[in-house]
């Protein structure tokens, strides 16, 4: 929990002002930005993911964090302390396109052991908290292929409304520390336990209770931080939680999240009750697309009651296509990966994996880079990236995408434009394989064409597809 200062809103603008025109040195774009003409700067406090650096960049916006307090999991830190990924609380000013940050948070979501991996799935649990990674997650040392149960990570993200935490995030950890927030549950006073969960806690050896005033009580809504031991969480430190991060920032405010609760003019996203009616615009979708688990961005002020009146609800893209290979070409705001162009702009969360080069932006990729991009299809066809990483050169590529065509008699198959020679491959039946059906394919690429060593159906995008169609139904 932070006690944050907050910046005059006429400091905090004549601030933006001046990074405007000082942004044309050290900082750089990943790509071009979204957003139409600058406007006046707004005071407000925002929450979303790092998508990058070169200033601090959080929902397409460029946040200057020269002057900047840092609070990294609760104790002081700095900008070198952030990772692209990771879920954060800005407390500032921006216009759309750049901001001024005044203070800058960052808390571990959840922190311990893995258990339960479900590779195929996705999915394990860290201290019976329930996490789910996929194509956006960003790990930093460790990967997919290497977590195994047992492995201690660091998770953040975002929560869902059947209590998961979607990773955005996951970092490998090796601090020996345990860390969970949660509603307390079984509390044994006698015993000195209770439960976050299914994971038993114990405060026989607490150093630190801070609970502002309260008392340790069933339903209370706390952070837990201590050293597993077995089964049991041996807590050093137990801390009040508030319902969200923005119960003392009364006033203009822009938060993601998961749709967790819905009622008849209203929503619950990340703890806060959102408020629509007839004046909220809504983009990429309207009112009657709002459902359970829906990720939405959402901007209103926030009332001295803690709930937000929305006056904009934003869907989130989704992905729908995967591609891995070598760039072949590389714009101003866009690049080609094996002939396949793709926009990049301010939202698309980039990593450079490969040198570790923190103010990683699009001017430092080169034709002949092998790059990772997890793709979406905006309405007009063309392809948006919202995610580019770059890795170490491989020679083995890979496409997920819908079959654009069948040629049986040749053995190809095209996936984005892309001929791919399946003639290697006998767990796929070419004379049954229908178009628009989602492959994933592995091999070698010539210059012209993928040669298969590896296909198989793949349906995890099939329902991005439907939930974007029905979000775009009234666009």
């Amino acid at each position: 929990m932070n006690n944050l200062n907050k910046m005059p809103l006429a400091l905090l603008s004549s601030a933006i002002l001046l990074a405007g025109c000082s942004n044309s040195g050290s900082s750089s774009d990943s790509g071009s930005s979204p957003a139409g003409d600058e406007q006046t700067p707004v005071n407000r406090t925002v929450q979303g993911t790092v998508d990058g650096f070169g200033s601090v960049i959080v929902n397409g916006v460029h946040y200057e964090s020269t002057a900047a307090e840092f609070s990294i999991d609760d104790a002081a830190g700095s900008e070198s302390d952030l990772y692209v990924g990771q879920v954060v609380t800005i407390i500032g000013s921006d216009n759309g396109v750049e901001g001024v940050a005044l203070n800058i948070i960052y808390d571990v979501e959840v922190e311990g052991p893995v258990a339960s991996l479900d590779a195929l799935a996705g999915t394990f649990t860290v201290l019976g908290q329930s996490v789910v990674f996929d194509g956006m997650t960003v790990f930093e040392g460790i990967t997919a292929d290497t977590l195994s149960d047992g492995s201690s990570v660091e998770v953040s993200g975002f929560s869902d409304g059947n209590g998961q935490i979607r990773a955005t995030f996951i970092k490998a950890d090796d601090s020996g520390e345990a860390e969970l927030r949660g509603r307390i549950s079984a509390l044994d006073e006698g015993a000195q336990t209770f439960s976050i969960g299914s994971q038993q806690i114990s405060y026989a050896n607490v150093i630190e209770l801070d609970l502002e005033g309260a008392a340790l009580a069933n339903d209370l809504l706390v952070e837990v931080e201590g050293s597993v031991s077995g089964a049991v969480l041996d807590a050093a430190k137990i801390e009040a939680e508030d319902e969200h991060d923005f119960a003392d920032h009364e006033g203009e405010a822009k938060l993601s999240g998961y749709i967790s609760a819905l009622a008849d003019g209203s929503i619950t996203v990340a703890g806060m009750t959102v408020l629509y009616d007839t004046t909220t615009e809504f983009e990429h979708g309207s009112a009657a697309d709002l459902a359970l688990n829906t990720f939405v961005r959402v901007e209103g002020q926030v009332g001295a009651d803690g709930n937000m009146l929305a006056e904009e609800i934003e869907y989130e893209a989704l992905v729908k296509l995967e591609l891995e290979g070598p760039v072949t070409a590389v714009g101003t705001d866009t690049v080609s990966v094996m002939g396949v162009s793709a926009s990049v702009d301010t939202r698309t969360r980039i990593r450079d994996e490969r040198d570790d080069i923190t103010y990683f932006n699009l001017s430092n990729v080169a034709v002949g880079d092998y790059v990772e991009l997890r793709l979406t299809e905006e309405a007009d066809g063309s392809l948006r990236a919202l995610r580019l990483e770059r890795d170490d050169d491989d020679s083995e590529v890979q496409v997920t995408a819908r079959v654009g065509s069948v040629d049986v008699a040749a053995a190809t198959i095209t996936l984005l434009g892309i001929t791919v020679d399946m003639s290697a491959i006998m767990a796929v039946d070419l004379s049954a394989l229908a178009v628009g059906t989602y492959l994933e394919v592995e091999g070698s690429y010539d210059g012209s064409m993928i040669t298969a060593t590896e296909a198989g159906e793949d349906d995890r995008y099939e329902d991005h597809e439907d939930d974007d169609d029905e979000s775009h139904s009234d666009d």
